[in-house]
């Protein structure tokens, strides 16, 4: 019986840690102990929901992945040997640090709380959804399609007018410098167009079913996209290809080839690496392909909450302020020309590591673990995270309707990308994609009445009609 099983894996985690616990209060549990513990459990969650929760058909599984990868990744570096200190603080700092026991076991026990507590409800209340028929959206394909080869065009410009600019101007940490100077590189109904053309394109991926029209609309787009690549910044692209993944896992019944993914995902981790190396300039560094080295860079988010977690009073007195200004991340992007202290705890964090580094460019991620600490302590990370787990179930709930997993897909590259990012900066981008919506409604409404005075017969050709 599903529910009984759900409980009795929720529960056992949930002994697994209060055990743990207890072992690492008493003093019998290391922190490297715990690291490994933290590791296991998390890497358990995953293949859990791979097995329950439909084969990636539902999100839980990219939010655990992102969880794994941007917050475990110095811990799964330290499991493969390539990382002897994994709970030392390196990010950013000239001076590397060590926090306290106490604070490394709080850590590590938000984290697993979290990835329980995520997991947790999705497993509960998970019932097989059926793929969405994809019938009723049908009719907005050709509108669709009329836009997108006529955005295309113009987002290739901006992306390369972009590339030549941060060229020319320093390069990858230019972007964290001055965002101003570079989004005003090009005119701002130019700025204006990923508005149209990524939900376009996202709309054409959850509608269309002809493959080889799908294939090209992706290639081409990608093809575009290549160029933010260029620039060293990695996320965007990576995290959208996450999110038509799950669109597609959504849309087909077939069971995965787990060959194919795995040579998929080698791929875009090597991918990672080539975009690592051209955004770094450092003489005589090392360059040759790691995958260890590649997951603990991924893993510099776990020094913020480490910090934020170890100096809470520093940061708590703005814990209103970091869920507030989140909501305008997407309209206005922070950047060191426009700092200010209260704004975004992984940028107050990145300044008290080094605020010279900072200067130039140089910055870490955030994550929604420590934000919720600040806020509420360890309760608002285990309320949070339970949120974040219904919320994604709802995800799953409610896509077998075309136009509501359109929604979903557009969101779900920042709600997957939390472990790394503000709280609420997904909201901001919510807010954002609205804007997006309403245009292409307005857009739809114009092609739509245009297409039906186009289609009304001439009056002399109507039976029953006399013209003089």
């Amino acid at each position: 019986m599903a529910v009984p099983a759900a409980a009795f894996e929720v529960l056992g985690y949930l002994a697994v840690v209060a055990v743990a616990t207890v072992c690492f209060l008493a003093g019998w549990l290391p922190v490297n102990g715990a690291v490994v513990l933290t590791v296991i459990l998390l890497a358990t969650l995953i293949v859990l929901s791979w097995i329950h929760l439909g084969q990636g058909r539902h999100p839980a599984l990219l939010l655990l992945c992102s969880l794994m990868l941007f917050q475990g990744g110095r811990l799964i570096g330290y499991c493969l040997g390539g990382e002897p200190d994994p709970m030392r603080v390196v990010a950013m700092t000239p001076a590397p640090f060590d926090v306290s026991r106490h604070d490394s076991g709080l850590v590590l026990l938000a984290l697993s709380l979290s990835a329980i507590c995520i997991y947790a409800p999705c497993r509960w209340l998970y019932r097989p959804v059926a793929p969405p028929c994809g019938v009723e959206v049908r009719k907005y394909l050709p509108y669709l399609y009329i836009l997108f080869v006529a955005t295309l065009p113009v987002q290739l410009f901006k992306n390369y007018r972009y590339y030549e600019y941060v060229q020319q101007h320093g390069g990858y940490a230019f972007i964290y410098l001055n965002h101003a100077a570079i989004a005003s590189s090009v005119p701002f109904w130019v700025r204006a167009i990923p508005l149209i053309s990524l939900p376009v394109f996202v709309a054409i991926f959850v509608f269309e079913r002809r493959r080889f029209r799908l294939y090209l609309a992706t290639a081409l787009y990608f093809a575009t996209a290549s160029l933010i690549l260029l620039l060293g910044s990695r996320s965007g692209p990576f995290l959208l290809v996450a999110a038509l993944w799950w669109v597609a896992r959504v849309n087909s019944l077939r069971k995965t080839r787990i060959v194919f993914l795995a040579t998929a995902v080698m791929a875009l981790l090597m991918v990672a690496n080539v975009i690592q190396v051209m955004r770094q300039d450092e003489p005589g560094a090392n360059y040759k392909f790691s995958v260890a080295r590649l997951i603990i860079s991924q893993g510099a988010s776990l020094s913020v909450t480490e910090v934020a977690f170890k100096y809470r009073d520093l940061f708590s007195p703005y814990s209103g302020s970091y869920l507030l200004t989140g909501l305008q991340d997407a309209f206005v992007a922070p950047d060191a020309s426009n700092y200010h202290r209260g704004r975004s705890l992984a940028i107050d964090v990145s300044v008290f590591l080094s605020a010279a580094n900072y200067e130039y460019g140089y910055g870490t991620a955030g994550a929604y673990i420590p934000e919720a600490y600040v806020g509420g302590g360890m309760v608002a990370v285990v309320l949070v995270s339970i949120a974040l787990g219904l919320g994604l179930h709802a995800f799953y709930r409610f896509s077998g309707n075309a136009l509501l997993l359109f929604v979903f897909a557009m969101s779900l590259p920042d709600i997957i990308s939390l472990p790394k990012a503000g709280l609420f900066d997904w909201v901001s981008v919510f807010l954002r994609n609205c804007v997006s919506f309403v245009l292409l409604w307005f857009g739809w409404k114009v092609y739509s009445l245009l297409l039906s005075i186009r289609q009304t017969p001439p009056a002399d050709s109507v039976p029953g009609i006399v013209t003089a």
